[in-house]
């Protein structure tokens, strides 16, 4: 497939199917498609080593531990890819999948402990289950929750 100027590329052709591959710090999947220039600085200067390359050398975030919000990927990078006056700095928030243990009945919540805002919560249903709840407007979107699931059931999406 040869492509022309006009050719218009899914996004999710470009960042891979997972919608959390759009999720950076004072920035979005459209301004890093359009200004990004590949060059990795970002991925870089990371000192949590969460900032990862896709395609193209397109950044994203790689929960495998929290963001901290030091502003160390914003400041490597040469281009318009990042507006620090950008608030809240990450747009996204968690949300938890069918592969959460506490859906079979397996007490787990780890996700609710290490959430450092308390946007995640266990609530009590009939029955003697837990359903885990995230509260959007609480939740940051650092992805302190992602790594520590033992079931990859929790993700972070960007607002819709």
């Amino acid at each position: 497939m040869t492509l022309s100027a006009s050719t218009t590329i899914p996004r999710s052709r470009l960042f891979g199917t997972d919608a959390s591959r759009e999720v950076m710090p004072w920035t979005s999947g459209a301004r890093v498609f359009d200004k990004c220039t590949g060059c990795g600085a970002c991925a870089k200067a990371c000192p949590e080593g969460i900032v990862a390359t896709g395609r193209g050398g397109h950044p994203y975030l790689a929960f495998s531990a929290a963001c901290t919000f030091c502003g160390a990927c914003a400041d490597a990078c040469d281009e318009d890819v990042f507006d620090r006056s950008r608030v809240p700095a990450i747009q996204a928030f968690a949300r938890i999948g069918e592969a959460c243990l506490e859906v079979s009945g397996v007490s787990c919540r780890a996700c609710e402990d290490l959430c450092p805002e308390a946007a995640i919560r266990a609530r009590p249903q009939l029955g003697g289950r837990v359903k885990i709840t995230v509260s959007e407007m609480a939740c940051t979107g650092c992805g302190a929750c992602v790594s520590v699931c033992p079931t990859n059931a929790v993700e972070i999406v960007p607002y819709a």
